[in-house]
């Protein structure tokens, strides 16, 4: 036997329990001829006695290998990592099971969706006042106070959007709504701060936007101004975009205009997507510039850098996409939210079942004529079937469904024991027994 089957058999005894001595014994063999030059069997066997030799990290029992968990590959991965950088430090050392793990960040639970069908009224402040800032029911204490004893607290829901900086109320009540816009300043921390109120569109509702309007067209304005030709749609509000020059038109049904006119004047009605807002002055994402909260630090407007020099080095920086444009760009991919799909729901029809069995074909054309069908007739032109007329006697005739049933079969059984019971045709009087009839009757 060459050494390499020497080798393979000390592979095999290596699993046997008491003959470790002798493993051991030749593998060290095998290593002092792996020294002689020019010995390439021994080289090999050198090498398959290192290979058979046991390691730290082999786990096997029997010849089958033990998987290992992939804490236990992370954690010997980082013992090798750090005694590859010679760093043996105690305090270098990957932390172990026992020891405590930093918990991560908490999970924010999203608040439940507002009633469906109740009128969403917001407040958006002017600049000065972070909404973020102050408590929920401070705000509604100046809200219920705005209103001068109109509104009750316990009349409304509110809730506070710390990005777009506003405080949505949402109320079932039409009189409550019409108080709550009639508001124009709050009353918060003892000093009044002007405000903006406006009642957001429901349900069914479509919003078109149309451009080269007058800035600051007051709605009425505008409302009184618009005619178009689309059926069954209702104007409901128009107000202008901001300081810009578009109107946004809000439609109450489910078509929106494609054309509507103004003063008389044809302009196209676009479908309105909401745009990220931008603030220009603090250089924030998620609301306008005339409602910042923080106007008092300043950034620049085309790299988002706060308290720049005025002939600073700058590089266009969006601050929606990171893109090389300024933010706010036409061309930026992000500068319009996606919209929102709504499936449409087909209404359900009240679906009647159709009865397991007919008394008879009339029944039948009844039952289809309700849903809508034609009555079903036989056609005068065909020709009955042999089988038919040779069952009826009579060509064209057809038979009722059967209504061969455990329940009809007994009804016939009872109503033809209630039933008198007939002479048979040409029975001779003379011959009839008067105590039999009497019994039959």
């Amino acid at each position: 036997m060459d050494s390499t089957g020497e080798s393979q058999t000390a592979f095999v005894r290596q699993s046997e329990p008491g003959l470790g001595e002798e493993v051991m014994d030749f593998a060290a063999q095998n290593r002092d001829e792996a020294a002689l030059p020019g010995n390439c069997n021994a080289a090999s066997a050198h090498a398959d006695a290192d290979f058979s030799a046991p390691t730290e990290t082999d786990h096997t029992e029997e010849g089958w290998q033990i998987s290992q968990s992939l804490r236990a590959k992370k954690k010997q991965a980082n013992e090798r990592k750090f005694q590859q950088a010679g760093d043996f430090s105690a305090d270098s050392r990957p932390t172990t099971d026992n020891q405590p793990k930093r918990r991560g960040r908490p999970t924010r639970w999203r608040p439940p969706a507002l009633p469906k069908d109740d009128l969403k009224v917001v407040f958006r402040p002017h600049q000065g006042l972070p909404l973020k800032n102050v408590t929920t029911q401070a705000i509604s204490d100046a809200i219920v106070e705005a209103c001068q004893g109109k509104v009750r607290w316990d009349q409304f829901i509110l809730r506070i959007r710390p990005g777009s900086n506003i405080a949505l109320a949402s109320t079932p009540d039409t009189t409550v709504a019409m108080a709550m816009r009639g508001v124009t300043s709050l009353n918060i921390n003892g000093r009044p701060h002007p405000v903006n109120v406006y009642v957001t569109a429901g349900e069914g509702t479509r919003k078109g936007v149309i451009h080269s309007i007058e800035p600051h067209t007051p709605s009425e304005t505008i409302k009184a101004s618009i005619r178009f030709r689309t059926q069954s749609v209702t104007l409901v509000h128009a107000r202008m975009l901001g300081d810009s020059q578009s109107a946004v038109l809000t439609f109450f049904g489910d078509i929106l205009p494609r054309y509507v006119y103004y003063r008389g004047g044809e302009k196209e009605c676009i479908l309105f997507r909401n745009t990220v807002q931008f603030c220009r002055a603090c250089g924030e994402v998620g609301h306008r510039t005339d409602v910042c909260p923080q106007p008092d630090s300043p950034a620049c407007r085309t790299c988002g850098m706060r308290n720049a020099e005025v002939n600073h080095d700058f590089t266009p920086t969006c601050a929606i996409c990171t893109g090389n444009h300024i933010t706010g760009d036409r061309s930026c991919l992000k500068r319009l939210k996606p919209i929102r799909k709504q499936s449409a729901k087909p209404p359900k029809k009240p679906h009647k079942p159709a009865p397991r069995w007919f008394q008879s074909e009339e029944e039948e054309s009844e039952w289809e004529y309700g849903r809508g069908g034609a009555p079903k007739s036989r056609s005068r032109t065909r020709t009955p079937s042999k089988n038919r007329a040779t069952e009826t006697g009579q060509p064209g005739q057809r038979h009722p469904k059967s209504t061969s049933t455990p329940k009809a079969i007994c009804q016939d059984n009872m109503n033809a024991q209630a039933l008198p019971r007939s002479k048979p045709p040409g029975a001779c009087p003379a011959h009839s027994n008067p105590q039999a009839d009497a019994a039959l009757h």
